[in-house]
């Protein structure tokens, strides 16, 4: 059994202790109507996480947690919420949106839960003041962390996709078998093709083709965003890509359009230009320290750089993470269970503290959110017969609740009754800046 606590630099606007009030062999409750608070943490106002001790009873097993109702039974799925096999330590349970003006009772299955808890509370950040910007580093990034935000949001929200993303590692990995015969041909057609999917899928949720962009850039670095030589990258199989060709899509002018450089330098400059014509007042953009790739990492460094040397400030940035170390399976369970924050073992970041919000998906707009993810052809998987006769038997023989949607693991991992963001400031934010000039 292993043991790690999930840690974070989080800071919540309010805490309660509870314990347990009533614990039988499968069912416990807790005694919400014993909270003594001037805060009314039955309303909308607040993303609220349950922090708790989980122990993991299965080594192969997730453990399951589940709302019931006042009689006991069980509500639907998206009041399941499911944690790590053969571990234990500290975990957070999503309540958001549930119903907490009464007792609260909880079944278990694979795992228990220990009697000290405690209610977090964060309060949700005020979205409807001004327009949202998404920098996604790649086609499919904004769909996976955040469209039911943004199809929530669609009348205010831009969306621009930073990178080309148009690796192939062989020329069997093509979109369309046998289409190119050779892999520097095959490699400019996946950056056709993605560029167009960053300014489709969007459309699904109703946001205007007006306010999307296409930057095409590819193979930036984290220190070509900081040195003082500006060289530009070129792909090692194509040379100069031209992905920044299918900025003519863009109706958004750029600084970038014309020298089409595929620098560092002419990144940031395209950033500031986006954030001064926007002027969002919340901004999307990958954890840096959470989220592991490369690009990713990248995409948040020079979105810091670009919002300091803005003359327009965004109120607060929203950081995702799609990618986790070692870690291909989180969010845990079937599609349309409910998850909280992403597995992390540090309480320091750069950045400080942090606060949390949960946005809570329909059913409805969870399936518009499959959609979303089958029309990005970077998610098309093909299934070899060994992934198929393990779809089968989890679906058939242990009914394990996955509907499988598509090959693509993403398809099971981000169909979620939640998406979750740390939410900072842009003063915060910026340390990264100062972090990266020290070191």
């Amino acid at each position: 059994m292993k043991k790690l606590d999930y840690q974070y630099a989080l800071k919540s606007d309010c805490e309660f202790q509870f314990s347990i009030s009533k614990r039988t062999s499968r069912i416990i409750e807790i005694d919400i109507n014993d909270l003594d608070s001037d805060i009314d943490i039955d309303t909308g106002d607040y993303t609220w996480l349950l922090e708790f001790h989980y122990h993991s009873n299965h080594k192969k097993r997730l453990g399951v947690i589940s709302f019931l109702n006042e009689e006991h039974n069980f509500l639907p799925i998206s009041n399941n919420q499911y944690f790590e096999a053969n571990q234990q330590g500290i975990r957070y349970l999503n309540l958001t949106d549930v119903k907490l003006d009464e007792n609260l009772s909880f079944s278990y299955r694979y795992c228990s839960i220990g009697s000290e808890i405690k209610l977090l509370g964060f309060k949700k950040p005020p979205l409807i003041d001004g327009p949202i910007l998404i920098i996604a580093p790649h086609a499919d990034d904004a769909e996976l962390a955040a469209y039911g935000l943004y199809q929530d949001f669609s009348e205010n929200v831009w969306i621009t996709t930073v990178n080309a993303g148009h690796n192939l590692q062989k020329l069997s990995h093509q979109y369309i078998e046998g289409l190119d015969d050779n892999i520097s041909d095959a490699t400019k057609r996946k950056a056709k093709i993605r560029a167009w999917n960053s300014m489709t899928t969007p459309l699904l949720a109703g946001v205007d083709f007006e306010r999307l962009s296409y930057l095409g850039y590819f193979g930036i670095a984290k220190e070509d965003l900081y040195k003082v030589e500006d060289e530009p990258r070129l792909d090692k199989v194509a040379g100069h890509l031209p992905s920044m060709t299918y900025r003519k899509m863009n109706t958004i002018s750029l600084p970038n359009d014309s020298l089409q450089k595929n620098t560092g330098s002419a990144l940031i400059k395209d950033l500031v230009s986006l954030i001064e014509q926007i002027k969002p007042t919340t901004i999307l953009v990958t954890h840096p320290e959470v989220d592991p790739h490369h690009e990713h990492v990248v995409a948040a460094h020079a979105t810091a750089i670009a919002i300091n040397q803005a003359s327009y400030m965004p109120k607060r940035i929203l950081l995702y993470v799609n990618h986790l170390r070692d870690n291909k399976n989180f969010p845990y369970g079937p599609e349309h269970v409910r998850t909280a924050l992403p597995p992390w073992y540090t309480a320091e970041s750069v950045i400080g503290s942090f606060s949390c919000y949960s946005h809570s998906l329909n059913l409805e707009t969870q399936k518009n959110k499959v959609i979303a993810l089958d029309s990005m052809h970077d998610l098309r998987s093909k299934a070899r017969l060994e992934k198929k006769l393990k779809q089968w038997w989890s679906k058939k023989v242990i009914k394990s609740g996955f509907n499988y949607y598509a090959n693509h693991n993403y398809f099971q991992t981000h169909v979620k009754a939640d998406e979750l963001f740390f939410v900072v400031s842009h003063d915060d934010f910026n340390k990264l800046i100062t972090e990266e000039i020290i070191l």
